[in-house]
């Protein structure tokens, strides 16, 4: 792992300055509501799935994988007695349920520490960190202390694992992730469709999938010149009659696989 990253390094951006760059893009929408984006793919591990990180890489060798500053193990030698905020630091890859540790020992977490109890008590009770990943995800930005959003706002990703994680959600890619490389995380991937299959293929298929793309064709030979995206929503609001939510894939996904569904647009 890099001890050091500079911040004129290109391979590497903070969340802050990502936020930054992609609001000035996009109209009405300001820094913090792309950082309130990007906490909640943190905490739902969405920048640990395998399209984004390295493919067989160790996660504390995974260059892919969030990297956040912080205090290093001692080490042999000299080392002068400094306060916790003053000592020696490094860069170590982190995973939500890290970055959720280091929030609690700074006392970044949102609300009281009462409102943390369990969290913080040892050894913790079966389902309490996925139930506190699941929580930091949903608590508003907002809500959060400064020294959370110094915590989260620090931290770097490449920008070819933001670029991939972008492309996976569906969204437009801004100025500065333009012609930046898909991650070395999958051998073959040549293109941002091959990305997004390499996704499907990795997770499990949603049982109503098959029904949503045999609506989708039926909905086409009866209405050929509808919009994809109509096509998409209508597909899926008639497959949630019969399907449990849980069942079914988000329309986000769907409309990002039209094109595999139908083909290219002519």
């Amino acid at each position: 792992m890099p001890e050091f990253v500079s911040p004129l390094d290109e391979n590497f951006i903070s969340l802050k300055r990502a936020a930054l760059l992609i609001a000035r893009e996009q109209s009405g929408i300001e820094a913090r509501d792309i950082l309130e984006l990007f906490k909640y793919a943190i905490f739902a591990r969405e920048f640990e799935r395998g399209e984004c990180a390295r493919h067989g890489a160790d996660s504390a060798e995974n260059w892919d994988l969030p990297l956040l500053r912080i205090e290093a193990p001692p080490k042999e030698g000299f080392l002068p007695r400094m306060p916790v905020d003053a000592q020696p630091q490094e860069y170590f890859a982190v995973t939500a349920a890290t970055v959720a540790e280091i929030l609690c020992e700074r006392d970044a977490l949102p609300g009281k520490a009462e409102n943390w109890s369990e969290f913080t008590k040892f050894p913790r009770a079966s389902g309490v960190m996925e139930g506190a990943l699941r929580a930091l995800g949903h608590i508003p930005y907002a809500s959060f202390p400064p020294k959370a959003h110094s915590i989260l706002g620090d931290i770097l990703l490449t920008k070819s694992t933001l670029r991939a994680w972008m492309v996976l959600k569906g969204y437009a890619l801004p100025d500065f992730l333009q012609g930046v490389a898909s991650p070395a995380a999958n051998p073959g991937v040549k293109s941002d469709d091959d990305l997004v299959l390499v996704a499907l293929r990795g997770r499990p298929r949603k049982a109503g999938w098959i029904r949503i793309e045999e609506l989708i064709h039926k909905l086409r030979d009866a209405n050929p010149h509808l919009q994809r995206s109509m096509l998409a929503y209508d597909a899926r609001k008639i497959a949630a009659t019969e399907f449990d939510e849980k069942d079914l894939p988000s329309l986000e996904t769907i409309t990002r696989q039209m094109k595999n569904i139908l083909g290219p647009e002519s």
